[in-house]
């Protein structure tokens, strides 16, 4: 009974409006890149151990970024830690998009393909 009248009082709903917000936006970009993006560039073959180094760098990064922003707190304020967390996410935006390959309107063999030529390529200019 009690969580009903939480959940009816009105106090909760601007929270949960911001809550859902933030949310939807954390799914919306590291997410992508993290889990959606490692699908469809691994190939078949690799792609379980292609998810599983994508995951880990995601969670050594989420370790990194909570150990050290409360030191930028102490040091730099509350401007230098969240300036941090924008150049760190700039650049994980610029390496998204000018260092990896567009997989817009591919299919998933046709990337499987792709990345056979090009490593076909590679270990033919290697010999």
């Amino acid at each position: 009974m009690a969580s009903a009248a939480i959940i009816r009082s009105a106090r909760i709903y601007p929270f949960l409006i911001v809550y859902g917000i933030s949310y939807f936006f954390t799914e919306l970009g590291p997410n992508a890149t993290t889990f959606v993006y490692p699908a469809e560039l691994f190939p078949v073959e690799g792609r379980t151990t292609g998810h599983g180094i994508a995951s880990a760098a995601g969670k050594l990064g989420g370790f990194i970024g909570v150990f050290l922003f409360p030191i930028l707190l102490s040091t730099g304020g509350l401007f230098a830690a969240e300036a941090m967390a924008a150049a760190v996410s700039v650049l994980g935006i610029l390496v998204t998009v000018f260092m990896l390959p567009e997989t817009k309107n591919k299919s998933l063999e046709e990337l499987s393909i792709e990345e056979a030529e090009t490593t076909d390529a590679a270990v033919a200019r290697a010999a």
